[in-house]
């Protein structure tokens, strides 16, 4: 193994980190994260973030999340103009897993660009033959400058008569929430819960009820945008998608979001939407943000 991972420990640092993948779309899953860990304002997932070669002219961005109720999170992420040799890539991601996991062979999630996913793949398998997984490939949506003063002087959406916006009772309402969630596994009602106590969400109420709601992710991302099925085709999820922009935005950091590349409808939506830009190659074509849970047989 010749590749060695720098791991960032300092608040200086930390700093530092942060405004390097604050300016990479990559690498967008870093920034909120980091904020998290300096302000510990999410506990629940501590984070260790890793560079290489050096803070000063990076390539490579690590993240691992050991978080308390669902299964530890690792986010990879290259720096846009940097290129990476094969071979050194796997060793990075050997060195990463060691320093995190150790000896230990824990299921796991990892957040990574399309090609970065294949190689950790390719690394998994050179360890191991008993692990498998399985992939939900998502396009990014973000916003550019222009589009975050838009969505600024752009007025919450007006809801119809007898709804209302307001907050989701984290203890009372959590279950509700959860349940919604097609991915829900162990542990993510512990977590749901967390992320309703700590960060921004939306919610719109009828009759006293949460109807539509949408939060953040400790990642930063948006998470689990719902309408109960008698109040769609109403604005509602527009609706709460705008809410929780504006308070996004409102603590300084870029909305951004992941559609699952076969939801056809709400990936349209998107596109079509001007506040949303989609994270895309030079040519145009869309890139492919990889969700992949790794299990031990």
């Amino acid at each position: 193994m010749k590749a060695t991972l720098i791991e960032i420990t300092t608040r200086e640092n930390l700093r530092r980190a942060q405004a390097q993948c604050s300016r990479h779309i990559s690498a967008i899953y870093f920034p909120f994260s980091i904020h998290t860990q300096l302000e510990d304002s999410f506990p629940e997932s501590p984070v260790r973030v890793f560079v290489y070669p050096n803070l000063s002219h990076p390539k490579m961005f690590f993240m691992f999340k050991n978080n308390e109720y669902i299964k530890p999170t690792l986010a990879l992420a290259q720096v846009s103009g940097t290129s990476m040799n094969r071979l050194e890539l796997i060793d990075l991601i050997n060195e990463f897993r060691t320093r995190v996991f150790g000896a230990k062979r824990q299921p796991h999630l990892v957040i990574a660009e399309e090609h970065l996913i294949k190689m950790y793949g390719v690394a998994m398998r050179l360890s191991s033959s008993d692990w498998t997984n399985n992939d939900l490939r998502l396009s990014l949506f973000y916003m550019t400058e222009s589009q975050k003063h838009l969505a600024l002087a752009t007025p919450l959406p007006n809801v119809p008569k007898g709804y209302y916006y307001d907050e989701i009772d984290p203890i009372g309402e959590a279950e509700i929430v959860n349940n919604t969630w097609k991915h829900a596994g162990a542990g993510d009602l512990e977590q749901t819960m967390a992320k309703l106590m700590r960060l921004p969400s939306s919610c719109v109420r009828y009759n006293g009820k949460p109807v539509a709601f949408e939060m953040i992710d400790p990642a930063g991302f948006f998470n689990n945008q719902f309408v109960f099925e008698d109040h769609r085709r109403k604005g509602l999820g527009n609706a709460v998608e705008m809410d929780l922009i504006h308070k996004t935005l409102s603590i300084g950091f870029v909305p951004f979001k992941t559609v699952a590349k076969d939801n056809k409808i709400v990936l349209d939506a998107s596109i079509a939407n001007k506040l949303w830009t989609m994270w895309s190659d030079e040519d145009g074509n869309a890139k492919t943000i990889v969700f992949q849970t790794w299990h031990c047989e």
